[in-house]
């Protein structure tokens, strides 16, 4: 075998291993369609490929190929019999093992980050691959990245990500309902209690519902700059009329509200303060404001005028209730 066939036959083989079970929106797919497509041989070396795992992955095959043996082991006795089952093994064991050990290589993480801020700390932080992070208050996210894509898992809080482009390797941020791809462009994500909401400044970002176990629910949404999504959990991703330019205002010391909820305001302001703020019974009452961080105290006093509420203090938080 030259060189050139068998570069060719084990690039045939990570790809067999990449997208043997992959599925149809698999960031790596139109790099492998590419591939398969720039050449008959690649085409033909994959198909090969494949039809010979087929062989060894099919129960009834192999239960052929033994039942055939056997006729040539009364034929040719059990000498040659047992060398062509070696080496039928041996074949089968070196293609397993090829395909396990890329898989465990592919597995095992180039660059790990965990980066948390205080409350009312803002922090920048810039990653390996020169992507910029800039965590809002109160949030913490871990950064893990392979050899085939980059991973960001935003445990609570808000995060404004400028990702460096990068196609062959995704961005892919876990937010809990929400599971966001790109490959280079600069957005928000907000992991709020009851809803995950993604700004996009510029660029292109899938927004995609996922369950507990990390699996995809209902149709991914694709956003391109100036749009904004939010997502329920269980619930499909959905655009809503929101100003995308509202979500980076933290980073001018400033909160933006539309129509929020006191639930949201009291979860948001409390990334600001060491006294958490609760909204108490919920409320169905919406305020759209813009808070200078320094000012929260004085919006909290305000409030009341604003909107049907009353602001309690207790030795454990602050409570907004119904009036």
């Amino acid at each position: 075998m030259t060189t050139t066939s068998k570069r060719l036959r084990e690039e045939a083989a990570r790809w067999f291993a990449r997208m043997q079970n992959a599925a149809p929106d698999h960031p790596d797919r139109g790099r492998f369609e590419a591939w398969l497509m720039s050449s008959p041989a690649h085409a033909s070396e994959y198909a090969a490929f494949a039809e010979t795992w087929d062989d060894f992955d099919s129960i009834s095959r192999l239960q052929s190929l033994a039942q055939a043996l056997e006729l040539k082991k009364a034929e040719l006795g059990d000498k040659y019999v047992k060398t062509v089952v070696r080496g039928v093994l041996g074949i089968f064991l070196a293609i397993t093992c090829s395909l396990l050990g890329y898989q465990v290589w592919m597995a095992q993480p180039v660059y790990t980050l965990a980066s948390s801020t205080s409350i009312g700390e803002i922090k920048r932080q810039q990653l390996a691959d020169g992507t910029l992070l800039t965590l809002n208050a109160d949030t913490s996210a871990e950064i893990i990245y392979y050899r085939n894509k980059r991973t960001a898992v935003l445990k609570r809080g808000e995060v404004i990500f400028d990702v460096a482009g990068e196609p062959e390797r995704p961005f892919i941020i876990d937010s809990g309902h929400a599971r966001i791809t790109v490959l280079g462009t600069h957005f928000a994500v907000n992991r709020l209690n009851r809803l995950v909401r993604v700004s996009v400044d510029h660029g292109r970002v899938r927004v995609e519902a996922q369950d507990a176990e990390g699996n995809t629910m209902h149709e991914p949404l694709v956003l391109s700059g100036g749009e904004v999504a939010e997502v329920d959990a269980g619930k499909t991703p959905a655009r809503v009329q929101r100003n995308a330019q509202d979500a980076f205002s933290f980073q001018s010391g400033s909160v933006t509200f539309q129509q929020a909820t006191m639930d949201e305001i009291a979860e948001t302001l409390s990334r600001y303060r060491k006294k958490p703020i609760v909204a108490v019974e919920g409320n169905g009452q919406h305020v759209t404001a813009i808070v200078q961080v320094v000012d929260i105290e004085s919006f909290l006093q305000v409030l009341p005028k604003i909107a049907p509420v009353r602001v309690s203090e207790t030795a454990n938080n602050t409570q907004i209730l119904r009036r």
